[in-house]
């Protein structure tokens, strides 16, 4: 299990790397994470949030861990809805913030796999909000 970052850590304001290789090493990270994420009671984790610099994020779908390895946004529904978020990275402070109801997700799995996904609803605000860490972004940003 991981350590959370917290608001002042720099590694959070930084852009994550492209993950080039995935192995056993990346994927023992992956399982670190989505045990750190349920672990403080999340829903969603971003590689940079543990002081890892790479573009991967775990969220709960279902009570089920999904890992996206260089996950990027291909297409944001027009249609937008403001929800109240919260951040492990940012404890005790709720946001409210506008995203789009669905997004569809180009990313690989922990087997190198590639997908093309289409997620709704809160999946999809999970996805949106740990990418924006991945670019350095926080949801005071917003």
């Amino acid at each position: 299990m991981y350590e959370i970052k917290t608001v002042g850590d720099k590694v959070l304001r930084q852009t994550a790397k492209r993950v080039a290789n995935i192995d056993d090493t990346l994927r023992s990270i992956c399982a670190s994470m989505c045990d750190t994420m349920y672990e403080n009671n999340g829903v969603g984790l971003a590689a940079p949030q543990v002081g890892i610099s790479k573009r991967i994020i775990v969220v709960d779908n279902n009570g089920k861990p999904l890992i996206l390895i260089n996950p990027e946004i291909v297409f944001f529904s027009d249609n937008k809805i403001e929800m109240e978020e919260g951040c492990l990275s940012v404890p005790e402070e709720v946001k409210t913030i506008l995203r789009s109801e669905s997004v569809k997700v180009k990313y690989r799995d922990t087997k190198g796999k590639p997908h093309i996904e289409t997620y709704d609803g809160l999946i999809a605000r999970v996805i949106q909000h740990e990418i924006d860490h991945l670019d350095g972004i926080l949801m005071t940003d917003k």
